[in-house]
């Protein structure tokens, strides 16, 4: 299995990072599928526009989460 997470910077009102969260938005049979879904506007993401995020310093990651 494998899970699509959103990592986000959190950023001061100076622009220094001073945190970071995340956020699994999704579980998948195999690598292929979590990269497509990661790819896909609106596919499985909780905010409105991937993209916008991206810029914005958050990124996505697949990651083996083990057997099921």
């Amino acid at each position: 299995m494998y899970a699509l997470i959103l990592v986000i910077g959190v950023l001061s009102s100076g622009g220094v990072p001073i945190g970071v969260t995340s956020q699994i938005v999704g579980k998948f049979k195999n690598l292929d599928e979590c990269k497509a879904a990661a790819t896909q506007p609106h596919a499985t993401a909780p905010a409105e526009d991937i993209s916008l995020l991206t810029m914005l310093g958050s990124r996505w990651y697949c990651v083996y989460s083990g057997a099921k």
